[in-house]
């Protein structure tokens, strides 16, 4: 496979953003539709889990409020409720993936809430950009030619390498803060047991999509259990959270060494 070339990915794999090439390549395995009276579910068990995904990420944002310095998690929860939210209508929706570099700087000052913002923004005007570039030929720059109508080495950059870069960049971090300023070991299971969920969920969505859907008869795809298992990195990730900030009922006495 070539770098940028989404032909193959497409193929194997129900990626959303393989609409912007048009309805030309779908994936070879497809999904029979689930009817009930007259309606007609293509991705029944995606539809339901990510229901199910969005109960629980509202109700941990509402178990948030009870903590100190709860205005990035909220952030974040608020984020993956609007995928969800936007998986369930059937809509395509972006990645958007920020890189909280420095956890020193106080949660929820200024600074802090800026620096998402901002990186946010950055990122999701020019993702958003890039894909209707891609589409429509805005400025006839990043559009594919006839002759290579799937091949996008900046959309590809910017949907599969970017994520993988932040990730590793905020796993890092995260892991030095952790150690080397709070020094505390318990937190890293759940930080490590997010990008496990995160990584296992990649592998089933990109490389195992089409045997699932295959051996499921149509019934399942990798979708299914990329939304389960990142929903599952996420609420990792408010594990990790919960365990490096203070609760506001109770007082802080260091209790969250190990």
């Amino acid at each position: 496979m070539r770098y940028g070339d989404f032909l193959s990915l497409c193929q194997r794999s129900p990626l959303p953003v393989c609409r912007l090439f048009g309805d030309v390549v779908l994936p070879t395995c497809h999904l029979n539709p689930y009817e009930a009276g007259d309606a007609y579910f293509v991705n029944l068990p995606d539809f339901v889990i990510s229901i199910i995904a969005l109960l629980v990420t509202l109700y941990l944002g509402f178990r948030a409020h009870r903590r100190l310095d709860a205005v990035e998690i909220a952030l974040l929860l608020t984020l993956f409720s609007v995928c969800l939210v936007l998986n369930i209508a059937g809509a395509d929706f972006i990645y958007v993936s920020t890189v909280k570099a420095n956890r020193i700087m106080a949660d929820g000052s200024f600074a802090s809430i800026l620096s998402i913002v901002v990186s946010t923004a950055i990122v999701f005007i020019g993702f958003g950009f890039m894909a209707a570039d891609t589409a429509f030929g805005i400025s006839s720059g990043l559009k594919p030619k006839p002759s290579d109508p799937f091949y996008s080495p900046g959309l590809f950059t910017m949907y599969l390498v970017f994520p993988l870069v932040a990730l590793v960049v905020y796993i890092t971090a995260q892991s030095i803060i952790v150690v080397k300023y709070l020094a505390v070991r318990l937190p890293l299971i759940w930080l490590f047991s997010s990008l496990v969920c995160f990584a296992v969920a990649q592998v089933l969505l990109f490389v195992a999509s089409k045997k699932i859907c295959t051996g499921s008869n149509g019934k399942i795809d990798g979708a299914f259990f990329a939304t389960l298992l990142d929903s599952a990195a996420v609420f990792c990730i408010y594990g990790f959270w919960t365990s490096i900030t203070e609760d506001d009922t109770e007082e802080y006495e260091g209790g969250f060494k190990y």
